[in-house]
């Protein structure tokens, strides 16, 4: 085949091939109204979006979305209270006592009125004294004897064993001790205990006297 018959043949084909059914024209037409449909789209979304916002600061406002205000809140949890120590009392079958007593302001200065020389002493507690007892304890030396000087100021009903009775004891350890009967009723007891290694106890020819001058003044 020659030249000619092939280029008749192409041309032939090319005849052949239909007419397209749109032009130029129908493509833009076509592009415009998607891009329109695009914007209304991005439009609506948009305006949905501010709707939403308006519509939540609105509700925020109004307290549409707050907790109802009816709703009681639960009260804190109780705390237990605990009571104060307060003294310890011991029994021992008889007349209770408490377990120590503190220096009682009103018999220091009367025992030390009555008795000087517990006046340059410091005052400590009564290791075991009658509950509801006043009491005072002073660690003295009266020459070459030394040891503790204690009073005791308790209800009659309180005192301790050996001490309810009015009356002057000296006991086989050289303490002395001496009761009297106070005009309110209490008893009153000064007992002098020597300590290790003395003589003797202090100023034992001097404890009556003050148990009976401290019996005056309570």
């Amino acid at each position: 085949m020659d030249e000619r018959k092939l280029e008749e043949l192409f041309r032939d084909s090319v005849r052949a091939v239909p007419p397209a059914s749109f032009d130029e024209g129908d493509v833009s037409t076509a592009s415009r109204r998607i891009t329109a449909r695009r914007r209304m789209t991005a439009t609506a979304g948009g305006t949905v979006v501010a709707a939403a916002v308006l519509v939540g600061g609105i509700g925020v406002g109004a307290g549409w979305f707050s907790p109802s205000s009816d709703t009681v809140a639960s009260p804190p949890p109780a705390v237990p209270l605990t009571a104060a120590p307060g003294p310890r009392i011991e029994s021992t079958g008889g007349t209770p006592r408490s377990t120590g007593c503190q220096p009682d302001a009103a018999v220091v200065a009367a025992v030390a009125s009555a008795l000087p020389e517990a006046g340059s002493s410091t005052p400590t507690s009564v290791r075991s004294c009658p509950t509801g007892a006043k009491a005072a304890a002073f660690s003295l030396r009266d020459g070459a004897t030394a040891g503790r000087v204690t009073v005791v100021i308790s209800p009659a009903g309180a005192a301790q064993a050996g001490q309810s009775t009015p009356g002057d004891v000296q006991r086989p350890d050289g303490a002395q001790q001496s009761v009297r009967k106070a005009r309110s009723g209490k008893l009153v007891v000064v007992l002098s205990e020597p300590e290790s290694g003395s003589p003797g106890a202090p100023f034992v020819s001097r404890v009556a006297n003050v148990a009976g001058d401290l019996a005056t003044r309570f």
